[in-house]
């Protein structure tokens, strides 16, 4: 052998490829909770990125200005849109809470004596009429029950409206890093695509990694920019509705529902309950209602908007781009809260669609199926190499006799 002739590095073998892998996985999810902290402001700084990154393709496309300079303006934007909401509706909204807690509170004192206030008045249904005291109910020891177990939730609510000026630093320090945070990924965003099918060499795994970044993407962009819309949606219907009502604390039920909406199922049963709680114990309002009569109302319509936007607009807006069970989503919105707190629930369901993308592409490749068997109509799949020429000419095909199934050799 010439001694100018350079040395190749050699491959590893499986084994090693393996245990390289593990250990690889086992450090990286180990960093991952040590330093769970700071995942929270990278993932939220990557959505803010995620979801502005098309305004800013847009100017950068459609306009004369530069990515960076489209970059600068949207951020600008933004940051002016979020800082003047919530100058706008920082006092109204620890107005509200307040009371909304002080409300709450006031219920759980009072409730007794005003369920038995209730027990005693009779009730007119067209030509019946009853009392609810005939049923022989007693609340007594399930509000008590409720009140211990709704106490200490109050409690904490409350040391949180006290101590929301206390904390305004800390929460500016947090947004600050996300939003610097966020420009840098902005910044990188159309290199990040590319980086993963340009670390593969071999053709057919670049169509692969092509392809489930495709996915992916498809999956993270039906949910989080359709999630957002559907929120913020929903949270408009629940305070304009709520306010023509006259339901108090319409701005808070609100908001609340538009955050709650990022949870699965558990969100919706909260708001409603909630809505419907301040309207009964609220008093009086300008319908002339019998207090219970309008909690009904406003939970039917609270029921009706749930089924609404179930039915009609999720489907419309979110799409089907996640394909799991509901079963599948609630299991995962548990392990998401245990493992990241609420940001772990509400990104529960998109976490699991691309792990489930990502597993079935694994086992089907394991199997030796195609990882995509569906087509696709903008991803194509590179060309197959040509069938090797036969080297004999192929035998003459055997015909059969329509009266019997045996064969019949030609002529």
């Amino acid at each position: 052998m010439s001694i100018n002739t350079p040395l190749r590095s050699p491959n590893w073998s499986t084994p090693t490829k393996v245990f390289v892998a593990s250990v690889s996985t086992i450090l990286l999810a180990m960093a991952v909770w040590y330093f769970q902290s700071v995942v929270g402001p990278l993932v939220i700084a990557g959505i803010i990125a995620y979801i502005l990154n098309p305004v800013i393709a847009w100017l950068d496309n459609r306009t004369p200005m530069s990515r960076g300079l489209a970059i600068g303006l949207v951020y600008l934007i933004f940051a002016l849109i979020v800082v003047g909401l919530l100058t706008a509706a920082s006092v109204t909204i620890y107005q509200q809470m307040a009371g909304l807690i002080d409300v709450v509170e006031e219920v759980i004192s009072l409730g007794p004596a005003y369920f038995n206030d209730l027990m005693s008045r009779t009730v007119q249904i067209g030509p019946w009429s009853f009392q609810a005291s005939q049923f022989d109910l007693d609340f007594s020891d399930i509000w008590q029950q409720l009140a211990s177990a709704i106490q200490p939730m109050l409690s904490q609510s409350a040391q949180f409206v006290t101590a929301a000026a206390s904390t305004t630093a800390g929460w500016i320090g947090w947004s600050i890093l996300v939003y610097v945070l966020s420009i840098y990924f902005a910044i990188d965003w159309p290199r990040l695509g590319n980086a993963v099918s340009d670390a593969i060499h071999q053709p057919g795994y670049r169509h692969d990694a092509q392809r489930l970044m495709a996915e992916t993407g498809r999956i993270w962009n039906s949910y989080l920019r359709g999630q957002t819309i559907l929120a913020v949606l929903m949270g408009i219907l629940f305070t304009v509705i709520l306010w023509i009502l006259g339901v108090r604390y319409a701005l808070v039920l609100g908001i609340l529902a538009g955050v709650l909406d990022f949870i699965p199922f558990v969100g919706a049963f909260i708001t409603v309950t909630l809505s419907t709680a301040v309207a009964i114990f609220q008093g009086d309002n300008w319908l002339g209602l019998n207090p219970i009569w309008f909690g009904l109302i406003v939970l039917v319509i609270g029921l009706v908007l749930q089924q609404i936007e179930g039915n009609w607009l999720n489907p419309r807006i979110v799409g089907g781009a996640l394909g799991l069970h509901p079963l599948l989503v609630m299991v995962g919105a548990i392990m998401g809260s245990i493992l990241a707190g609420i940001l772990g629930v509400m990104l529960a369901a998109p976490v699991i669609a691309t792990i489930k993308l990502i597993g079935t592409y694994a086992w089907r490749k394991m199997f030796d199926l195609d990882p995509f068997p569906e087509s696709d109509p903008v991803l194509k799949r590179e060309p197959q190499a040509e069938p090797e020429p036969q080297t004999h000419p192929p035998a003459a095909p055997e015909t059969r006799s329509p009266e019997s199934s045996q064969p019949v050799p030609d002529a």
